[in-house]
C-alpha cells in the first residue's frame, strides 16, 4: 500500500474511508489503510519504521561510539594486538562500514517512502476535511447575510 501511488488512488482511499456527513479524520483513514495492507508488508514496514526510529537517536550514536571504543580497547589494550583478528580494525570497519550501511540504507529509504505516503494520505484527508469546513462556513455566512438583509428590511419598514 505504501508503494508510490498516484493522486487518484490516494483520493479514492480517502473517499472510501470517509464517513458520510462527518468530517474526515486523517488518523482514521490511515488506520483503515493499514488494515488493508498485507500482513507481511505491515510487519516489514513496522520493522523498517522502528529500526530507523532507533538508529536515528543519540542513544544509538552513543552505543556505536562505545562499541568502537570497546573494540579498540579490547584489541589493542587488553590483547596487545594478539587477538583473534590479526588486523584489529579491519573487522570493525567491515562491520560498521559495509554491513550496517547495506542494511540501513534500504531500511531508511523504505521508512522514508512509507512516511511520505502517510503524509500524502494525511494531506488529502486534511484537504477534504478543510474543504468540508469551508463549505459549512460558506453556508453559515450565506445564512447570516440573508438574516442581516431581513433585519435591514425590517428596520427600513419600521423607519418608513
Amino acid at each position: 500500500m505504501y508503494e508510490k501511488v498516484g493522486v487518484d488512488r490516494i483520493a479514492n482511499l480517502v473517499e472510501r474511508h470517509a464517513r458520510p456527513g462527518l468530517p474526515i479524520h486523517p488518523q482514521q483513514v490511515l488506520a483503515a489503510a493499514r488494515r488493508e495492507e498485507a500482513a507481511a508488508r505491515r510487519a516489514n514496514g513496522w520493522l523498517a519504521d522502528h529500526v530507523v526510529a532507533v538508529a536515528g537517536t543519540m542513544a544509538f550514536f552513543h552505543f556505536l561510539w562505545l562499541l568502537i571504543a570497546g573494540w579498540a580497547l579490547w584489541q589493542t589494550g587488553f590483547l596487545h594486538n594478539r587477538g583473534f583478528d590479526p588486523y584489529p580494525y579491519s573487522f570493525l570497519f567491515f562491520i560498521l562500514g559495509g554491513i550496517m550501511q547495506s542494511l540501513f540504507v534500504p531500511t531508511m529509504l523504505t521508512a522514508s517512502n512509507r512516511a511520505a505516503e502517510r503524509d500524502r494520505i494525511k494531506d488529502e484527508a486534511d484537504h477534504r476535511a478543510w474543504s468540508h469546513l469551508y463549505e459549512v462556513n460558506d453556508a453559515q455566512l450565506e445564512l447570516l447575510r440573508s438574516l442581516a438583509a431581513r433585519l435591514e428590511a425590517l428596520e427600513q419598514r419600521k423607519n418608513d
